[in-house]
């Protein structure tokens, strides 16, 4: 029976992590031809109320269901699933409509406040959302909780699918039709309430079972329980999750007005902050080959501690962090050294590349959070996390500003560095002393340094020969792009065969660690 509960735990997290999989690249991709439809300002016009529809799909996807699912699990039967499920939408529905009501009333003052009274209608549109977040965010927590999956996966996709096709077609129609950038955006935005309107009919037949079949109703004092558990842990789960987008949030309220207090004219800030955007699905994509893989790790990492499988613990724990960071550095050396070629094939033309740079050192701690965060939720630590989460949006609300007038776009990316890089020191000195020296050790740092810098040499090369060939129109950037990365790849490949920069025991607990180990055994008996 606990196997069998066991597997179902798994092959759930599997099904919901490919579909996250699946949702994030969509999220990310779809920014490409917006901005080569609308432009840098109206680009520039979308980002800055986005970390508003950012925050709330975060707290209905990942943020309140994890932290509901957990309840729901802790019940003893399918009648106090239900009935734990119905009071925790009780206490979400109010918060959630309030926040509506507020953001719509409050939009003019907020737009105000981001420098640009014109957004106040995007705002008030991105808003409408928070209609369905009760419904949505409950329904999926109560069925993960339950070890169901796919139900969550497949409404993850719809709302996703939805929005992608609602903002693409905006912004063709508004090309066609003429609209200006406000109108534009004010309409796109308007794509994440039909998506929550889309996730809810997905999630309704399921909804409508979680209401009924619960006589007994819960009690004042269960109710007074749950509420501050949902405050607690479930605020410091959204705090978390929601860490990249409320770092967009502080930019949206503070690179715009600092480029024009920089001497800057209101078009052309507008235009250089939509030049900054460009970079947030860049490090989407970049966060998605670092964390996608090693996350699979976690589950195991969970069991293991639950188990008190101290050796297999550690075991799991080096792996994951060697794993993360390689991917982590790979992915950010290729963006860093392909950046003027990537800018130009997805974005026209190559502006702001070393602000662009700068800002992909932010996957590396980005993912290093992430992944260090997991480890300590998985020990029952996840409130360790919350000192350098704060520590960390504190450091970015103080110098955003500052940097951004001394060094303009750039400054904000550094802002973004410099605070991610103190919430990792934060969390690194919190983590047990014990693990610290599970991974301490020069060898593995210096064997990755090498790897890293043969393949952004190689890539710099390879890219300087490409365009000599093809020269540097945008058509040309396809091969001056993917020539490159295809190199890279593959002198990444060799350097962690030859430098064997993982052991044996690593490779053996990656997804698919003995299938690996196989094909490098037979690989070099062939080459004897």
């Amino acid at each position: 029976m606990k196997n069998q509960r066991l597997h179902r735990v798994f092959e759930g997290a599997m099904i919901l992590s490919l579909s996250s999989l699946i949702a994030k690249i969509l999220g990310a991709v779809y920014r490409v031809p917006f901005q080569n439809l609308v432009g840098d300002q109206g680009f520039y016009v979308y980002q800055q109320v986005y970390p508003i529809y950012g925050i709330g799909m975060t707290i209905a996807l990942t943020g309140l269901p994890v932290f509901i699912s957990k309840l729901i699990a802790e019940q003893p039967d399918e009648a106090g699933k239900r009935r734990v499920a119905q009071q925790l939408l009780k206490l979400i529905t109010p918060v959630s409509w309030l926040i509506l009501v507020g953001l719509w009333f409050l939009a003019t003052p907020l737009a105000t406040l981001m420098g640009d009274r014109q957004l106040a209608p995007i705002i008030q549109s991105v808003s409408l959302m928070f209609l369905f977040i009760p419904l949505t965010s409950v329904t999926r927590g109560y069925q993960q909780g339950r070890y169901i999956m796919t139900t969550t996966s497949i409404s993850q996709l719809v709302e996703q699918i939805v929005r992608v096709v609602i903002v693409i077609s905006v912004a063709v129609i508004s090309v066609n039709v003429g609209w200006n950038v406000y109108q534009m955006g004010t309409w796109a935005m308007g794509a994440a309430a039909a998506a929550g309107l889309s996730a809810s009919i997905v999630l309704m037949p399921t909804f409508k079972k979680m209401l009924t079949g619960t006589k007994q109703a819960g009690s004042i004092n269960e109710l007074k329980i749950i509420a501050r558990r949902l405050l607690l842990e479930g605020g410091l789960i959204c705090l978390f999750a929601s860490l990249v987008v409320l770092l967009q949030l502080i930019d949206s309220f503070t690179v715009q007005q600092a480029l024009v207090a920089k001497g800057e004219t209101p078009a052309m800030a507008k235009s250089l902050k939509g030049i900054f955007d460009r970079g947030q699905p860049l490090i989407q994509l970049g966060l998605v080959v670092a964390t996608s893989v090693s996350a699979s790790l976690l589950p195991s990492l969970t069991t293991s501690f639950i188990e008190k499988k101290e050796v297999e613990f550690r075991r799991i724990y080096r792996s994951l962090m060697h794993l993360c960071t390689t991917l982590a550095c790979l992915a950010t050396a290729g963006l860093v050294a392909l950046m003027p070629e990537i800018d130009t094939l997805l974005f026209e033309n190559a502006n702001g590349q070393i602000a662009l740079s700068i800002n992909m050192i932010s996957i590396i701690f980005i993912s290093l959070i992430t992944t260090y965060s997991s480890v300590l939720q998985s020990i029952n630590r996840f409130r360790s996390t919350v000192a350098a989460l704060l520590a960390g949006i504190g450091v970015k609300i103080v110098i955003n500003f500052f940097l951004v007038t001394k060094l303009g776009i750039a400054g904000a990316s550094f802002g973004t560095v410099i605070s991610l890089s103190v919430a990792l020191l934060i969390i690194w000195m919190k983590m047990p002393s014990e693990l610290h020296a599970v991974i301490e050790g020069k060898t593995f740092g210096m064997k990755l340094a090498i790897i890293v810098m043969a393949m952004m040499a190689v890539a710099w090369i390879v890219a300087a020969l490409s365009e000599m060939i093809f020269e540097h129109s945008r058509l040309a950037m396809i091969p001056n792009v993917f020539l490159p990365i295809i190199a890279g790849v593959i002198v990444s490949a060799i350097g962690i065969i030859r430098l064997k920069l993982f052991t044996v025991k690593e490779v053996l607990v990656f997804p698919g660690g003995r299938k690996i180990l196989n094909l490098l055994t037979h690989s070099q008996k062939t080459e004897e």
